[in-house]
């Protein structure tokens, strides 16, 4: 009866252990989404306005003036740094959790993360701190995700856990995304932006004293170590190549095509707001939508998409059908460009005000690619990563936001001079891509599987 018992206790502290992470990454994804989705507006109406009573704005101006060769409006400036804080925040998530392995220990790290972005959130209402405070956040916002991602990871003993562990962390994730910007934006546009930044705060701090609640508490009685020999024994490989190179091959491939598909999405967030403020009608009767809140159906969306499509899944497989997962990413790539051939084709036919239906299937095209993409190329990353470097490639997927940061600032500075026509299309071009990358991929995959059918039969 003693095991039995040990083995109940042990799945109890995991549960709890794992509630507490995941509400943990709510309310940081509740603050970092809400932040998004008022950013580049804020800097556009309020900051760059006063710029001069900001602390370093002056110099970060000269650098994206260079950069941008000159493209130095207030929405190109306003695209660039919103890019430039993203970027840090996703280069800061490998950085965090090495930190994590050799200095502060999982718990020191999250914990000193989240402070960070309370301080930065604090700084940031004071005008003369924004940036500074800015960049506080960004780091912390790495610092505390980077080591929450670790600890559910190591958490379960085997690969299908991990999975369906990790399925459900992107659901509290994305519910972070929903009510995020619905409360900030609303706070933002009833009482201010100062307001909505303290709300992010408080969010924030909520989300640490949950963790000290529940995670510390029963973090000692749990064996969080990855490489603890029943963690050992519970890696499995679900995807499996004739040949180490076959393996590089695909691993490379997915993880290029992800970058891709995420440099295309990304714009969600930055220009894809100020479009839908400018050309799309967000009134519903007398009613109108604040532009902010597109980030929370964004969230929602990608919830109940992400529902659907494990029905779908579970749904082919009864029927003896796999998509596996270079195949999804290949989707994913094929339908996010389809969302921007939408926003391009479609608010161009139209002229005038763009309805909100176009606006709406745009983002049930780029969810679903998501959906798609995110979990796979997580899953190839763990998968296909050669022996004793999983951690190293995990942190390179993490890195898709980072090089899609630095391209979607890049690209807004360049929206106003090419017109949003061309400049979806170019989006929609890069999510392709990915598509065609990931299906030269498959054909050497292919090839190489019938070379080496070829070779050993002939032996």
């Amino acid at each position: 009866m003693q095991p039995l018992q040990e083995q109940s206790t042990s799945s109890l502290q995991r549960r709890d252990v794992f509630l507490g992470l995941s509400l943990t990454e709510f309310w940081e994804r509740f603050a970092l989404a809400g932040l998004k989705s008022i950013l580049t507006l804020l800097l556009i109406e309020e900051l760059i306005p006063q710029s001069r009573s900001i602390f370093g704005f002056d110099l970060l101006r000269a650098f994206l003036d260079w950069a941008a060769d000159g493209a130095t409006g207030p929405l190109a400036l306003a695209s660039q740094i919103y890019g430039f804080t993203n970027a840090l925040v996703y280069l800061s998530i490998p950085v965090g959790g090495l930190i994590g392995d050799l200095m502060l220990g999982r718990r020191g790290s999250v914990l000193t993360g989240g402070v960070s972005m309370i301080a930065g959130l604090l700084l940031m209402v004071s005008i003369i701190g924004f940036l500074p405070g800015l960049v506080l956040f960004a780091a912390g916002t790495g610092l505390l995700k980077g080591n929450l991602s670790v600890q559910v990871g190591v958490l379960f003993e085997n690969e299908t856990q991990r999975r369906r562990a990790y399925s459900y962390y992107l659901i509290f994730l994305n519910v972070g995304v929903v009510f995020g910007p619905l409360a900030i934006g609303t706070a933002a546009l009833l009482a201010g932006w100062q307001v909505a930044l303290g709300l992010a705060a408080g969010g924030l701090a909520i989300g640490l004293a949950i963790y000290i609640a529940i995670v510390s508490d029963k973090y000692c009685t749990v064996d969080f170590s990855a490489n603890s020999p029943r963690a050992l024994l519970g890696r499995e490989k679900d995807v499996k190549d004739p040949g180490k190179r076959n393996a590089t091959m695909r691993l490379c491939g997915g993880m290029i095509a992800t970058y891709l598909c995420f440099a295309a999405y990304g714009q969600i967030a930055n220009i894809v707001l100020v479009w839908s403020q400018q050309r799309v009608d967000l009134s519903i009767g007398p009613w109108d939508i604040p532009v902010g809140w597109i980030l929370a159906l964004d969230g929602l969306v990608t919830i109940l998409l992400l529902f659907a499509s494990q029905a779908v899944f579970r749904h082919l497989s009864k029927r003896g059908t796999e998509i596996g997962p270079l195949t999804q990413i290949g989707l994913g790539c094929l339908i996010c460009a389809a969302g921007y051939l939408v926003l391009a084709f479609g608010g161009n036919a139209i002229g005038g005000k763009v309805p909100l239906l176009l606006l709406l299937i745009y983002l049930v095209l780029v969810d679903l690619a998501v959906v798609l993409v995110w979990p796979s190329g997580l899953s190839i990353a763990a998968s296909l990563a050669p022996k004793g470097q999983t951690g190293l490639w995990v942190g390179l997927f993490y890195l898709h936001g980072f090089f899609a940061s630095l391209w979607v600032g890049w690209i807004g500075t360049h929206y106003e001079t090419m017109g949003s026509t061309a400049f979806w299309l170019v989006h929609s071009a890069v999510s392709a891509a990915g598509a065609v990358l990931i299906a030269v991929s498959l054909l050497f995959t292919a090839l190489a599987r019938h070379d080496a059918y070829a070779i050993t039969t002939s032996a």
